[in-house]
């Protein structure tokens, strides 16, 4: 699939990510205090760019693993005809069923934190968010994680210039 924004490969953390969206999100993510790793697993059809550790929303005291994708999306539609669709918690695949894996849930996230969802369940309540509607300030938050990567990736261009 081609893209409308250009992949630049960002050091971000001690990792190499192979996009700045990418590399945001990671940035992101420290900013919420959600636990991430990278690139964490190969599935049938999909390698999830993230696996992330977000606190449960009915204050249980759980927490939420969730296999994320990350692409340059403006439109959620954008992510049906993705696999992370299929892998959705209730829909997994006969060939390797979600519930096989440590994670609760999947999520798409796109070009900002509104084109995102996380399909959270918990017991008898839970539904779709964005991480706008789990993460107060997240629209600042976003900003900051974009200058904190941008700088990351002038400062790694530079020294990979000066040697």
């Amino acid at each position: 699939m081609e893209y409308k924004i250009k992949a630049h490969k960002t050091f971000y953390k001690d990792v190499m990510f192979r996009s700045r969206l990418e590399a945001r999100w990671a940035a992101f993510f420290d900013l919420a205090g959600w636990q991430w790793e990278y690139e964490p697993i190969d599935l049938v059809g999909w390698s999830p760019d993230f696996k992330i550790d977000i606190p449960c929303r009915e204050s249980c005291g759980w927490k939420h693993t969730v296999l994320v994708e990350v692409k340059p999306y403006y439109d959620m539609n954008e992510f049906y005809h993705h696999p992370v669709a299929y892998y959705k918690y209730g829909n997994g695949r006969d060939d390797f069923p979600l519930d096989s894996l440590p994670v609760d849930t999947v999520a798409g996230f796109g070009a900002n934190p509104d084109i995102a969802f996380l399909d959270i369940t918990h017991e008898d309540s839970g539904g779709m968010y964005t991480p706008s509607e789990l993460i107060p300030d997240a629209s600042s938050k976003w900003k900051e994680a974009g200058n904190i990567v941008q700088y990351q990736y002038k400062k790694r261009e530079s020294n990979v210039n000066q040697n």
